[in-house]
């Protein structure tokens, strides 16, 4: 069942791309180019009923030790609870001098068909957000802040949300 689910996901996802006939290959993965810069691989893991996103954020590592360490500094501190990596996190291939972003869609009991669709679009810009940033800390730039991407008339983390009052963080209960 949760096969067909991430089949019936690949579909939706292919049709609101207008791409016909997409589907798994013999490996249970499906590959995406992006603009010509970067590949979003998809790939469904019967063990765990999920589907697995993931894309380079970097191909080729510094040999200045100062800018690697710096890079490692910053993708540690941004996976932190996978508060900048879509839930994910990011991993290390130090042989094949890769650096992926990956996270999961559960396509189990009672994911939609449309979950994926849904998805795939913050995970892209969240990949396209961190090759910006390796790019400027290959170049020697500081990057700066980290800024999640936001829906159009979304109110930002800094503010109340429309009926709430008070500064950030006063809409929690206190214990």
């Amino acid at each position: 069942m949760s096969y067909e689910n991430a089949k019936a996901n690949l579909k939706e996802f292919g049709k609101e791309l207008k791409l016909e006939g997409l589907d798994f290959d013999e490996n249970y993965t499906c590959i995406l180019g992006i603009d010509n810069t970067f590949s979003l691989h998809i790939t469904y893991e019967r063990n765990s009923d999920n589907l697995y996103l993931y894309s380079p954020i970097l191909d080729g590592l510094p040999k200045d030790d100062k800018i690697k360490l710096k890079l490692y500094e910053r993708i540690l501190e941004g996976s932190m609870l996978g508060g900048q990596m879509a839930g994910g996190g990011v991993g290390v291939a130090v042989k094949e001098e890769l650096i992926l972003l990956h996270t999961t869609v559960n396509m189990g009991l009672g994911a939609e068909a449309i979950s994926l669709r849904r998805f795939a679009p913050l995970f892209v810009e969240i990949v396209e957000k961190w090759r910006e940033i390796v790019g400027k800390i290959m170049r020697g730039e500081e990057p700066g802040p980290f800024q999640l991407p936001m829906p159009p008339g979304a109110p930002s983390p800094a503010q109340p949300r429309p009926g709430e009052q008070g500064k950030p963080g006063e809409r929690f209960i206190k214990i």
